[in-house]
């Protein structure tokens, strides 16, 4: 690319563009774009020729034009129309006067011309003023000399036409226009800038900005109808604030339909090196002959340098015509490919409209595929991490935070190809990551640490579903494993507005059932009462049989009777569906837990193909699906209360030695759980009850100081929750009231100790609440 360029004369700027043609010794700059010195223009040419005959040089018409054999055509006419319009014969050598016009106002009209901004081959070009509305604006008369001339007429006429049916912020405004037999003119938007063959791009993608619109111009001309036919970097303005205005409508054509244009060979108008193929060769202008003149200015615009460099007009032809271009390459090669694609040889090769050129260049601005590129799987991983950084970002750091909490879900995540394969399409490999964080955290035993770090994501996540329009059943199983891990951690703040949000996306009865539970664990027991029978009512006859289901448990945690009428309505709903499903571990383990309620008055009504004995029903549930603590934690609760029951100790031995291994082997998997932790202290006490009544106090002991060390051990982990704490402290308070009461004074002492201990590292809100307990115990 070159540096600067000097400005030789006023008629070098476009004439829209107002300002002095003064010399410049440095680069001029336009909304930051460096000036341009590539080959002149046509209207270049011609300007110099001007500016050195007003200087007085001795220059005549054909041995100028023999400096410039490959423009000579187009410049003969143009030389001798400006030569008339500023009063100089072709021969003439004297100096002129400055093309700086008196102020003056335009007969009839509404507008003062204030000085001469340009010309071209129909007219001159003046800065002037509206004066109705004291607005710049930019007036364009047809050369005199043209006047009498019909066709030339015409073409001025049919420009201001063109201009005034297109309204684009990309194309030069038309405000007016007026003919008679002494002057035709229009007034049009004066552009404060300059045209892009006065610009170099150091920047490739701010061309490709300004590209845009361009194309989006051309495209909307394009959708009116309009065949530009002189597309080029002189006919694009850019403003000091950036903006494309695309101008000189001079030659368009409105076309009908999609038939093209045919020229004969003597009638093209246009500049040589911008024309397409077949229009050369067969005199063909199509839209897709428009679109090639624009891929062939930004293929200008992003080297510096002219497609096809030739000394004479008959070889330019040639080499155009036999499609000798070097294809562009250069740092960004979706870009290249859009431009290599709108210059092919072959108009079926080109974009089908400028429209799916406005389309690949906002992808390539946006960092997403085009459509005239072949990518690798690697290089559409790299677009996407170009296009959504910060998702790109969250993607490998929530990997990485993953990894340090749980080991196998990062090697699981790198393992999976179809997480890198997801990633080449919209935000799927961050959407993925999250997900398979959420998986792999709730298949883990619950820890505060899991729960925290699960809801931190979560407006992740959401924000990741609002851009790929992620169903509601996704968010819904994010939401259901937050409340999960909360529940089992004693988070129920963090459980309760999980399941609320829950809510927002799921009309059926299981979110409001788990809102309900965490409600009730929070002491909120009138609202959990109310959302409980709100399932019943709404369906206890739903068609569904996860309704229905959902129905079983509202009306068992509202019952408040072994025999009462929920537990009644509860069993009928069951039966229709265990028939249905008899092996479904849900509805079997509600089914134990009903058995268990009232074994007497639902053995008589069993179930054909399910266990009628809930304790082995409840085990049998436990060993086959040992993820889900429900079943183990009412497998406990029932044997709690049958060694409550109890009087006949012989064969209770295995029973509770097998209990007690299963309750223990629960808490190691779930020490954060308080409804666990609870349960198994609770089975404990009443197995020391039965060896007490045994007689063996040796083994109460024994069992005793195994309780205690279990209980300091959960009560000093980390990772336990304020409301477990909570909960061993209370059962260490009534353990102690009870070896008050039996008078066992050195397990009290020792057990004070430790109360005191468990005190002094509590800081929940509870803290005054039991120290008063405790003093007052001891």
């Amino acid at each position: 690319m070159c540096g600067s360029v000097e400005d030789r004369t006023e008629s070098r700027q476009h004439p829209l563009c107002p300002g002095p043609a003064a010399a410049e010794t440095e680069t001029c700059r336009i909304y930051g774009v460096p000036v341009m010195s590539n080959e002149h223009s046509v209207e270049e040419i011609a300007a110099e020729f001007l500016e050195r005959r007003q200087a007085g040089e001795d220059l005549k018409t054909e041995d100028f034009l023999a400096g410039h054999p490959e423009h000579a055509d187009e410049l003969r006419g143009l030389l001798a129309l400006m030569l008339d319009m500023e009063k100089i014969s072709p021969d003439q050598t004297r100096k002129s006067a400055p093309t700086q016009p008196e102020r003056t106002n335009l007969p009839d009209s509404d507008y003062r011309l204030v000085r001469k901004i340009g010309s071209g081959g129909m007219g001159v070009v003046f800065e002037s003023v509206q004066v109705s509305l004291n607005r710049r604006v930019a007036v364009k008369l047809l050369n005199s000399s043209l006047l009498t001339n019909d066709d030339q007429r015409a073409l001025f006429e049919n420009e201001a036409k063109v201009i005034a049916m297109l309204h684009h912020p990309n194309i030069v405004k038309i405000y007016s226009a007026g003919c008679s037999e002494e002057r035709c003119y229009y007034a049009m938007e004066l552009i404060d800038g300059k045209g892009l063959d006065r610009c170099q791009f150091d920047d490739l993608r701010e061309l490709a900005r300004i590209g845009l619109q361009a194309a989006q111009a051309l495209a909307y001309a394009h959708r009116c109808g309009i065949l530009h036919r002189d597309i080029k970097p002189a006919n694009m303005l850019l403003d000091t604030e950036g903006n494309i205005h695309l101008s000189d409508f001079g030659i368009a054509f409105i076309l009908s339909g999609n038939e093209p244009v045919v020229e004969t060979r003597g009638s093209r108008s246009g500049t040589l090196r911008y024309m397409a193929p077949e229009r050369l060769a067969e005199g063909i202008n199509t839209f897709a002959t428009d679109q090639y003149a624009f891929g062939v200015t930004l293929y200008e615009l992003a080297t510096g340098k002219p497609l096809l460099q030739s000394n004479s007009h008959e070889d330019l032809v040639k080499r155009i015509c036999s499609g000798a271009i070097e294809p562009l390459s250069c740092t960004e090669p979706e870009f290249a490919a859009i431009i290599n694609k709108c210059i092919s040889f072959d108009p079926a090769d080109r974009y089908s409209s400028m429209d799916e050129v406005v389309s690949d260049l906002q992808r390539f601005l946006n960092c997403e595929p085009v459509k005239a590129c072949k990518y690798t799987l690697l290089h559409r991983l790299i677009l996407w991490c170009r296009r959504k950084p910060a998702v790109a970002a969250l993607t490998f750091a929530s990997a990485g935070c993953a990894a340090a909490l749980v080991i196998s879900l990062i090697v699981g995540f790198i393992q999976t190809r179809a997480a890198l394969k997801l990633a080449e399409q919209n935000a799927q490999a961050a959407d993925s990551a999250i997900s398979q964080i959420f998986k792999r955290i709730s298949e883990q035993p619950p820890s505060r640490k899991n729960a925290k770090l699960l809801n931190a994501l979560l407006p992740y996540y959401r924000m990741i579903a609002g851009q790929r329009h992620i169903p509601p059943s996704k968010i819904c199983e994010a939401y259901a494993v937050i409340g999960e891990c909360a529940m089992r951690t004693g988070s129920y703040e963090v459980a309760e507005e999980a399941y609320r949000s829950m809510m927002k996306y799921r009309s059926d009865a299981c979110p409001v059932n788990r809102l309900a539970e965490v409600l009730g664990k929070r002491g909120k027991t009138a609202e959990a009462d109310r959302l409980y029978r709100q399932v019943i009512e709404k369906y206890e006859k739903s068609e569904k049989a996860e309704d229905r289901f959902e129905t079983v448990r509202a009306l068992l945690a509202i019952s408040k009777a072994p025999d009462s009428e929920e537990r009644s309505r509860a069993f009928r709903i069951l039966e229709t569906l265990l028939k249905d499903q008899p092996a479904n571990p849900e509805y079997r383990f509600l089914y134990a837990v009903l058995l268990g309620g009232n074994p007497r008055l639902y053995h008589s009504l069993r179930i054909p193909g399910v266990e009628p004995n809930a304790a082995k029903l409840l085990a049998k549930l436990a060993e086959e699906h040992p993820e889900q603590p429900e079943y183990g934690l009412a497998l406990i609760d029932l044997m709690t209360r049958k060694f409550r029951l109890i009087r006949s100790f012989q064969n209770s031995g295995n029973a509770m030695d097998d209990i007690l291994r299963l309750s223990e082997k629960m808490l190691g998997r779930w020490p954060n759980d308080p409804q666990i932790v609870s349960a198994v202290v609770k089975l404990h006490q009443r197995c020391m009850d039965v060896l007490r009544r045994r007689g063996g106090d040796k083994k109460v002991r024994k069992e005793s100081e195994r309780l205690l060390a279990i209980l300091e051990i959960l009560f000093h982990n980390p990772e336990i929750s304020d409301p477990v704490k909570e909960e061993l402290i209370q059962i260490q308070l009534r353990r102690h009231q009870m070896f008050r009461r039996r008078g066992a004074q050195e397990e009290a002492d020792a057990l004070s100790a430790v109360i005191a201990r468990e005190l002094e590292q509590y800081h929940g809100p509870r803290l005054q609440e039991f120290r008063g307990q405790f003093d007052k115990k001891e």
